[in-house]
């Protein structure tokens, strides 16, 4: 039997030019998908500074379960709405990829920094016609850190103190595993589940000078 749905859903995300250019504006375009919206068009503000004016504007809205998506992903799952519900009656904060234990070090990428018996989640990369899948492990599963391409958050449970740290001098970097180990000091409970998407970019490829100063900052912040 499917469980009804009861949850107020909102998706949100941030793209540098107009919504109807990126991939998850194609995909959210079908007809069951049946979910609001946010899009924060022509953005040249850092994620974090972003992701927190997701979270009051889902405060404010009253939005039980909020996803903050990348534009780049493509949703292929014709049971979005059901997988969320379910995915926030287990976690807090919820996510399609990521660890179980993270040791802080460089370079300072979670797959990088957790073993890789400890990784968890499953997500496809390439475009909608032809992609593959890159298996981390086992889900649905607790975990310590999650990767920001997907993150889902059950605004009723979750610790309003918890933020994005805005002072990162990287605008993309780093807000993603960040925010999970500030999780993680509050007890927020996070797990990576199984929602199926297409991710179009194959990750980092080429560090910039933000992203080593992103990672000067993480280091400094979280190495004990």
């Amino acid at each position: 039997m499917i469980e009804k749905i009861m949850s107020k859903f909102k998706i949100y995300t941030t793209t540098k030019g107009k919504k109807e250019d990126t991939l998850l504006y194609d995909s959210l375009s079908i007809d069951y998908y049946d979910v609001p919206v946010h899009y924060k068009e022509n953005n040249k503000e850092s994620l974090q500074k972003s992701y927190n004016e997701f979270l009051d504007d889902a405060y404010a809205n009253g939005v039980d379960i909020a996803c903050f998506v990348h534009d780049d992903v493509f949703i292929n799952c014709n049971d979005l709405l059901h997988r969320l519900q379910d995915s926030a009656k287990k976690y807090t904060v919820f996510g399609l990829a990521g660890a179980t234990t993270c040791k802080v070090k460089e370079p300072a990428l979670w797959h990088l920094m957790s073993e890789r018996q400890d990784q968890r989640g499953c997500v496809a990369h390439g475009n909608k016609e032809l992609y593959h899948y890159t298996s981390f492990g086992p889900l649905p599963s607790r975990s310590l850190v999650i990767d920001g391409v997907f993150l889902g958050i059950n605004i009723k449970k979750f610790n309003r103190d918890v933020r994005f740290d805005e002072s990162y001098p990287s605008y993309f970097h780093y807000y993603d595993i960040d925010f999970c180990l500030e999780c993680n000091k509050n007890n927020v409970i996070m797990g990576i589940v199984d929602i199926p998407i297409i991710h179009s970019s194959p990750g980092l490829t080429n560090p910039n000078k933000q992203f080593y100063e992103g990672q000067k900052y993480f280091i400094n912040k979280w190495k004990k």
